[in-house]
């Protein structure tokens, strides 16, 4: 198998950890909402309602973007890919120490 397809393959994966990772996070955030506005029942009729929804969204794209960067600059170390993969794809995971 060639860097190009072990890059590909990877690739695919990443993508779909990243579907996963941002699906499971939203949805903790959408839960965590819903409990929050069930325990305060005058919030969920105030503008608060409409505001937290965008925002709590947005915490959780940029978090979810975080979290799968740091975890496959992990894997990436972990699994010694560094010379499997292609040098650009690395290095877009891999810190400069």
């Amino acid at each position: 198998m060639t860097i190009k397809e072990r890059t590909f393959l990877f690739n695919i994966a990443v993508i779909l950890y990243n579907i996963i990772l941002g699906l499971i996070i939203e949805a903790v955030l959408l839960i965590a909402l819903l409990f929050f506005l069930a325990e305060h029942p005058n919030l969920s009729e105030s503008i608060f309602s409409q505001i937290a929804l965008p925002v709590l969204l947005l915490i959780g794209l940029i978090a979810a973007m975080a979290i799968s960067v740091h975890t496959v600059g992990w894997a990436i170390r972990k699994f010694h890919l560094e010379d499997k993969l292609d040098p650009k794809v690395v290095s877009r995971y891999q810190k400069k120490l």
